[in-house]
Parts: structure tokens; C-alpha cells; sequence
């Protein structure tokens, strides 16, 4: 996430719960500022599950015209930002509920293929990590480590324990660790290797 100035947050936080209450007073309008603040950052966190710039698309306006269908039962119990996430959440596993996984891999394995190519070299290397997770715990990563949840709120979201999110969080982040130095070691070595050769 981007580094805030004292109280840029409060008062994003401030025009959002204004748009909201307007929104339910009637003023459909307002619903496009919702819209505007979080419409790029509920892409990222469907494209990393989804892997499909069209099936993303799908999915954001489905959440968003969901969100704006249920708006009425938010409460002020918890913040819009992780109300709007646990909307996103449960969309998103329907879908995968939908969807065949292996078809998937099959039928868009030269479009991701391309995409690949396409994006920065960091980019590649976390979505490449992503695939060794589970579908939960690229859930429970994006909501930590991007989008900067606390375990409290990331519970709230996918309905766990804030316990049980902190220890497969901290699970997660072994098995990446040692997926990348797993991935390290096998770079150097073929280093080294071509290195033999050419002496």
C-alpha cells in the first residue's frame, strides 16, 4: 500500500462513510466515489486469485453491483474497506466453486503465458509463488501482506478465527520461504553448471 500522511487515512476513511450514508439516503450518484476508491485495489486482489483479465472485470462488476445490492445491512461495526473485501471474499470462492480448476489451467495456459511476459520481473515472481498456495491461503496472503489487514479484520472477512488466520498466516509464509530459496538454489546452481562449461 502507499505510505499515507497523518490523517489521510481518517479522512479517506471520513468521504467513504459520507458516500455511504448518502448512497442510502438515495443519492445513487455518490455510489461512484465508492466505486473510484476501491475499484483498483478489488482488481489486484481478484486477478491474483482468478489469473484472467476478463474474468476479473466480470468479477468486480459482480462485487461491486453486489455491494451496492446489500447496502443497506452495513453497519458501522466494521470498517466499509473489510465489509466490501468479505463480499469480494465470498464471490470469489463461489467462482472457484464453478469452475473447473484444471480446465482452467488448460484452456488459458498461452494467455497466462503471455501475460507473464508482459509484466515486471517482481510481478512474475509473486505470482509464480502465489500458485504454490492453496486458494485460502492466497486469500489470507493478499489480505495481510497487500492490502495490510490485521488478523482481527482478515477473520472478519473469511469468517475464521483470528487465531487460526495468525498460525496459517505464519504456515503460508514458511512454505513461500522455502519455496523461493528452494527456486535460489536452483538458480545458482544452474549457474554455476553453465559456468563449468564454458571453462
Amino acid at each position: 500500500m502507499h505510505a499515507t500522511v497523518p490523517g489521510e487515512t481518517d479522512d479517506r476513511n471520513s468521504r467513504i462513510e459520507d458516500a455511504v450514508a448518502a448512497v442510502k439516503a438515495g443519492d445513487k450518484q455518490s455510489y461512484e466515489l465508492i466505486i473510484k476508491q476501491f475499484q483498483r485495489q478489488i482488481y489486484t486482489y481478484c486477478f491474483y486469485i482468478l489469473k484472467n483479465h476478463t474474468e476479473t472485470e466480470d468479477a468486480v462488476q459482480d462485487i461491486f453491483i453486489r455491494a451496492y445490492a446489500n447496502l443497506h445491512r452495513y453497519g458501522n461495526s466494521t470498517s466499509f474497506s473489510a465489509w466490501l473485501y468479505k463480499i469480494a471474499y465470498h464471490h470469489l470462492i463461489n467462482l472457484k466453486k464453478k469452475q473447473s480448476r484444471w480446465l482452467r489451467l488448460v484452456e488459458h495456459f498461452k494467455e497466462s503465458q503471455q501475460q507473464q511476459q508482459q509484466v515486471l520481473p517482481a510481478e512474475s515472481v509473486t505470482s509464480e509463488l502465489l500458485t504454490y498456495l492453496t486458494a485460502e491461503e492466497r486469500h489470507i496472503l493478499l489480505l495481510k501482506a497487500v492490502e495490510q489487514y490485521t488478523f482481527d479484520e482478515i477473520s472478519a472477512i473469511m469468517g475464521l478465527k483470528a487465531t487460526t488466520v495468525r498460525k496459517k498466516y505464519e504456515r503460508l509464509r514458511r512454505k513461500l520461504l522455502e519455496r523461493a530459496s528452494h527456486k535460489e538454489g536452483a538458480r545458482m546452481h544452474g549457474t554455476i553448471s553453465g559456468a563449468n562449461k564454458t571453462s
